[in-house]
């Protein structure tokens, strides 16, 4: 099997910060946890990035698409103006690619048994009525965008361990991947 693991944001686009954390070094340190587990369960995996650099969402979903993953999960964490929001969320192509949308409840599932609150599975457009994420949008891969929690919560960032994280997404992708398969 072969999954892309990608950790969002990098170099000078630190994503979401708060509470002393930058978003792209929490990506990126799960993404390398969630990495080393998935080549010890002997999948082949691809990553994005694997230091504190920028990223390229078109680079990033060619290499996912040349290398025809059978799913992709892209690593983020949440961050909102006001009272912090609280729990995960999953974010697919509006192109339902399966098993996009069943590896996204599944990886809510697990977050949810971690003690994160399940803000859903979703699809989110753009003005022109195309994914609003670019690397949902330029994906021909299963794919899920990962909010993993808000990283502007204290309560979910004290509830975070990132090997814990990292576990439950490979988890996820096993469950998956390894499942019945759809004919």
């Amino acid at each position: 099997m072969r999954v892309a693991i990608y950790a969002g944001h990098g170099g000078t686009d630190p994503g979401a910060v708060a509470n002393g954390m930058q978003e792209k070094n929490l990506n990126l340190t799960i993404s390398t946890l969630a990495t080393e587990l998935l080549q010890g369960r002997g999948y082949t995996v691809y990553n994005n990035r694997t230091a504190d650099v920028i990223r390229s969402i078109t680079h990033d979903a060619n290499k996912a698409n040349n290398n025809q993953v059978d799913a992709l999960v892209e690593i983020h964490f949440n961050s909102n103006v006001g009272a912090p929001g609280s729990g995960s969320e999953a974010y697919i192509s509006h192109r339902e690619i399966y098993p996009s949308r069943t590896l996204a409840h599944v990886l809510l599932a697990r977050i949810q048994a971690l003690g994160f609150r399940d803000r859903g599975v979703k699809v989110r457009r753009n003005l022109r009525g195309a994914d609003a994420f670019g690397i949902l949008r330029m994906t021909t891969v299963p794919a899920v965008l990962l909010e993993c929690a808000f990283i502007n919560n204290p309560q979910d960032m004290a509830k975070l361990d990132v090997l814990t994280m990292a576990a439950a997404i490979t988890d996820s992708l096993c469950e998956v991947l390894n499942g019945p398969r759809r004919p």
